[in-house]
């Protein structure tokens, strides 16, 4: 993690949390929980590790295994 945040300018950190932080505060003005879609978030990034990334880690080792064979 520590060689993520070297490499990225601090003006970018600030203000990823500065959006974070708007994004936040305006959803609970418009009278959205923020831990429901927190939640939500935490569930879409699951399903998508369980049931898309497998999928493409496989078409990339196929297209591997196909180059490998042709040369």
């Amino acid at each position: 993690m520590q060689m993520i945040l070297k490499k990225l300018p601090r003006v970018d950190i600030l203000f990823t949390l500065l959006f974070v932080a708007v994004v936040y505060i305006t959803l609970n003005i418009i009278g959205i929980n923020t831990t429901y879609v927190f939640i939500a978030l935490l569930g879409a990034v699951e399903w998508a590790t369980k049931f898309i990334l497998p999928w493409f880690v496989l078409y990339w080792v196929v297209r591997l295994i196909k180059s490998y064979e042709s040369k």
